[in-house]
């Protein structure tokens, strides 16, 4: 989206800049990037003004929605990998308090009775 995006913003811009650069103030004959537009009304001018306008502002919104996608997308995967290794932290320490609890004696704090045959 976001190279869609700046194509379309870009080439809305070319024709922009050509039709300005090409035509002086005081030019009868209009003609945007080496297209003559000698039989075109004011009208007309505008409305092709207008759709470059247009098509100047879709290529902006698509290269700035590419853009914020792109952005959460990132958010998203960041609090995912905090929450994997907050969980990971997280096992890290039961297991270290169950082998701890393990080597001190095992059964003690699980309140599971030994009937002292190796059965529980």
């Amino acid at each position: 989206m976001i190279i869609l995006g700046t194509i379309v913003l870009l080439l809305a811009v070319l024709i922009t800049l050509g039709t300005v650069f090409t035509n002086g103030t005081d030019a009868p004959d209009l003609s945007i990037l080496g297209l003559s537009l000698s039989g075109v009304s004011i009208g007309g001018l505008f409305l092709t003004g207008v759709i470059v306008g247009v098509a100047g502002m879709l290529g902006l919104s698509l290269l700035l929605g590419g853009g914020a996608r792109k952005r959460n997308k990132s958010v998203k995967q960041k609090r995912e990998v905090r929450a994997v290794r907050g969980e990971a932290e997280t096992l890290e320490q039961e297991n270290a308090r169950l082998r701890d609890e393990l080597a001190s004696g095992g059964s003690r704090s699980t309140g599971i009775a030994d009937d002292g045959r190796g059965r529980r």
